[in-house]
């Protein structure tokens, strides 16, 4: 498995300069902020799977232009992977006609340029040796984030969270999980703001992940523009040893 980090911003305006997308391989994305603009025409026709965290415009607006740039240039739908609560958000009020058009009905019903597909926690969904595994986790409604194994390696990206000690438990039984990508949105003081808008700041994620394996690279995105250096010093002066890296676009992560 090949990650490409193509945007992994928690705004516009800082070091980087595009929203959250993760490419997976050739054919799936994680979320599809404006890193999506990343990728040609020839890239985003390969695109067949996107799992997205939750319904948070940017993570989401690169999902409309992704479907109007592939219709009719692919043989079958972009499948949608998400939770049942972002499913219902994303028709209402991205796919509405009104900010968009409803691309599960274009060309037809019967053969739409995208597909919506819900799952629950905990369902495995295998895509050619790649297992992807939803858990739930705090932030907006049907928040997720994404455990993946190919059977030797996987990662975890958490999508826009804050504490959720289930997530660790649950990931703590699994032997192949080198990286995580885990949302540290705030400075510390501004711990009030993140918890308001339920995303971690450096003290909060460290008592949440205080249980993991130092084992474990943890790689820190949605860094909110202008304080992304803060935020970065914060992490690594408190976190007694604990290795932690700004996630940047263009990264790239194999993992055989």
């Amino acid at each position: 498995m090949k990650l490409h980090i193509l945007g992994c911003a928690g705004g516009i305006g800082g070091h980087q300069r595009f929203t959250t997308c993760l490419r997976l391989d050739h054919d799936i994305l994680f979320d599809a902020g404006t890193g999506i603009t990343n990728l040609d025409i020839d890239e985003l026709v390969r695109i067949d799977h996107v799992f997205v965290t939750h319904a948070h415009l940017d993570h989401v607006a690169g999902l409309a232009l992704l479907v109007d740039a592939v219709r009719g240039k692919r043989s079958g739908p972009v499948t949608v992977h998400a939770s049942e609560q972002v499913i219902e958000a994303l028709k209402t009020s991205l796919f509405n006609w009104v900010l968009w058009p409803d691309f599960t009905a274009i060309p037809s019903a019967e053969d739409p340029t995208c597909r919506l597909q819900p799952f629950r926690p905990g369902d495995r969904i295998e895509l050619g040796g790649r297992v992807v595994t939803p858990h739930a986790v705090r932030h907006s409604r049907g928040s997720m984030a994404y455990h993946v194994d190919n059977g030797r390696d996987g990662f975890v990206f958490s999508g826009d969270m804050c504490s959720t000690p289930e997530l660790w438990q649950a990931l703590a039984a699994q032997p192949r999980l080198s990286r995580v990508i885990v949302d540290c949105s705030f400075p510390n003081a501004e711990l009030e703001l993140a918890n308001l808008s339920m995303h971690f700041c450096p003290r909060t994620l460290l008592d949440d992940i205080a249980g993991v394996p130092r084992a474990v690279e943890f790689l820190i995105y949605h860094l909110k523009p202008g304080q992304e250096d803060q935020i970065m010093d914060e992490l690594r002066g408190d976190a007694g040893g604990r290795p932690f890296r700004a996630l940047r676009g263009g990264d790239v992560f194999d993992f055989e």
